[in-house]
């Protein structure tokens, strides 16, 4: 039952991410909401998506480092866990997204804000998250690009953190600071942080550092520092190195605290969060579609608001099931891996990248040693899920 737990609070902090954002779209797309500053800060949810990413496609590897000094990463196997759960639930998404445009265009109808009608360059170049400067789909879309962009840098950060751990957080500094305050600053850039965060939050649950007890002293730190630095307004809202310092030390707390490990494993929470990535891809046009129709009277904004929370969440169940579901499944991901290897380590061999690398550690943040439980993470990772 502990070790359930400690693999389902997991799911619970996906839970608890996509339900802010949700919030935070609620506020976007309703005129004159209360409490309108709350509902900003919960776009921060975006954030505790990319820290946990880091921290989940860390995992496994650090494990295994942990208990044999050293760890072969698979590059090959990685590339296609990392397509085959991100891209099919994307794509179907798009589809019936673009699907649903088309037709409103057609007919003359108004689409939800959020929500864009493409053209076919703009579209394709969608598929390939290709997003200068054209619009999405849908506008929750933008951070699906910039996750994707830094898969192909995690196996690099990771190889890093294990083999000089001072120097991926000289790394995470310096890429702060040139974010905040110089003309470096880029979207891209501004969220890396966030995700070699999640690297170091999965050394901590994994070596059972001491710093977790201090989690929420940094969550405090992390929200007061970020709070300072919105006084300059940028787009996305979510580009804030405090706030991302905040999602850290949640993520860590959670890992050292067992009774937030309670709540977060509860069965609403664990299945909210199983689903939170096809939720995501979902959400932001049915809230805004529901809560522009709010009713009169003072009911109707909190009957709206329960219909679009309600609604985005049985949309995503919906994608989940038919979609996601069979594709995360333990034995499918092994037969495709297996089925798929040969190509992709020949096109990884064409390309000069070896499709098998040794991660050895020579130097470790390590705290007292607990008996750490058996990780089974399903490739489950941040926004994917």
């Amino acid at each position: 039952m502990e070790q359930q737990r400690r693999l389902s609070y997991l799911d619970g902090l996906r839970a608890v991410a996509v339900l802010l954002v949700i919030a935070f779209h609620i506020r976007v797309h309703t005129a004159g909401v209360q409490l309108e500053h709350v509902f900003k800060e919960c776009s921060h949810g975006v954030d505790l998506f990319f820290v946990l990413s880091g921290l989940c496609l860390s995992l496994p590897t650090i494990e295994r480092v942990r208990k044999a000094g050293a760890a072969k990463f698979d590059v090959a196997g990685y590339a296609i866990k990392r397509a085959l759960r991100i891209l099919p639930p994307y794509l179907v998404a798009l589809a019936i997204l673009a699907a649903v445009a088309e037709t409103a265009f057609a007919h003359g109808f108004a689409l939800p804000d959020g929500m864009h009608h493409l053209d076919p360059t703009d579209l394709l170049s969608e598929v390939f998250f290709l997003d200068r400067n054209n619009q999405l789909t849908n506008q929750s879309f933008w951070s699906l690009a910039i996750e994707f962009r830094w898969y192909f840098v995690f196996p690099l950060a990771l190889a890093l953190w294990i083999a000089r751990p001072r120097s991926l957080l000289l790394t995470l500094g310096l890429v702060a600071v040139a974010s905040e305050c110089t003309r470096a600053a880029s979207t891209d850039l501004a969220m890396l942080d966030a995700f070699l965060l999640g690297i170091v939050a999965a050394h901590i649950r994994v070596y059972g550092h001491p710093i977790g007890r201090y989690g929420m002293a940094i969550f405090a730190i992390g929200a007061v520092l970020g709070l300072a630095l919105e006084t300059s307004y940028r787009f996305p809202v979510q580009a804030n190195a405090g706030w991302h310092l905040a999602g850290f030390g949640f993520i860590v707390y959670a890992g050292h605290a067992q009774w937030l490990q309670r709540i977060l494993s509860s069965r609403p929470m664990v299945a909210i969060g199983t689903a939170s990535y096809s939720i995501y891809l979902v959400h932001e046009p049915i809230v805004s579609f529901l809560v522009a129709r709010t009713g009169p009277g003072p009911m109707g904004v909190a009957v709206s608001y329960v219909a679009a929370l309600g609604s985005a969440l049985t949309a995503g169940a919906v994608l989940w099931f038919f979609v996601e579901r069979p594709l995360t499944d333990p034995a499918f991901v092994r037969k495709t891996v297996t089925r798929l290897r040969s190509e992709v380590s020949s096109l990884l061999g064409r390309c000069q990248i070896p499709d098998e690398v040794e991660l050895r550690s020579s130097f470790t943040l390590e705290g007292p040693r607990r008996p750490a439980p058996v990780l089974d993470l399903r490739g489950r990772a941040g926004l994917g899920g």
